[in-house]
């Protein structure tokens, strides 16, 4: 579990470093969104929910 949390911390470092470097503001956004969802799996213990259980969620929950 910590070489995860490792990884996904070194991924996260790595698209912040990219979305310093670049000047396509979609790229630098696509960045620091990839960089937030990396950190959350370093920080959160729980596992995220993938994309089909959230958005099943929200149709049942209204």
């Amino acid at each position: 579990m910590e070489d995860d949390k490792e990884y996904f911390y070194k991924r996260a470092e790595s698209e912040l470093e990219m979305a310093q470097r670049t000047i396509v503001p979609e790229a630098v956004k696509a960045h620091y969104t990839l960089a937030g969802y990396y950190l959350d799996k370093v920080y959160t213990d729980q596992p995220a929910a993938n994309d089909a259980d959230a958005a099943s969620h929200r149709d049942a929950t209204g």
